[in-house]
């Protein structure tokens, strides 16, 4: 760690890693438990040529997955943010174009059920964007005691909390659009 270095407290990292880890698995075994429904929402996106849609969908889903588990242990945590900020690339870069072509109207193939694609689902991906990235840092060398563990914990629920906070919202938005217009 050289003097100009950003170094933070390894409970903060391992709590946001946490977070991501449990994030991510989610949705892609959500996609993975029903990988029918997943290849309809990555073909509404009508970004590729049909007979590329079922890999990209089983691509997709296991880079998420290898993502999330890989955030759990520090020695595949690099490669893991990788993959990570390519998945919520690829889904942000779909979801804009969708939104530039003044399509909204379409599921967003989350895992998270029934939330239309937004604006406010790029600005949630560019927070874990975020995130991620901010598990690339290196930590402060310390040993972790049990309170730490705790905390860990703690940490991970809290985000987990506020990003399910977040999905209610979003899932809502559009309903509530349609019912003040």
């Amino acid at each position: 760690m050289g003097p100009d270095s950003l170094a933070i407290d390894p409970v903060v990292l391992r709590g946001v890693a946490a977070a991501l880890s449990v994030v991510l698995i989610l949705g892609a075994l959500a996609k993975l438990r029903d990988m029918e429904l997943f290849r309809y929402a990555v073909d509404n996106y009508r970004l590729l040529p049909d007979a590329l849609v079922p890999g990209f969908a089983w691509g997709f889903a296991l880079s998420e997955l290898a993502a999330g588990v890989g955030l759990l242990f520090p020695a595949s945590q690099g490669g893991a943010v990788w993959l990570a900020l390519a998945v919520l690339g690829m889904a942000s870069t779909g979801v804009l174009i969708n939104l530039s072509r003044g399509t909204d109207r379409i599921e967003c193939g989350c895992g998270t059920g029934g939330q239309r694609i937004s604006a406010g689902l790029v600005a949630r991906n560019g927070v874990l964007a975020a995130l991620v990235a901010l598990c690339a840092t290196d930590e402060l060398p310390r040993t972790l005691g049990l309170i730490d563990h705790f905390s860990v914990a703690g940490i991970a629920l809290v985000l987990l909390a506020l990003y399910a906070s977040a999905n209610q919202l979003l899932a809502n938005q559009p309903l509530l659009k349609e019912i003040h217009s």
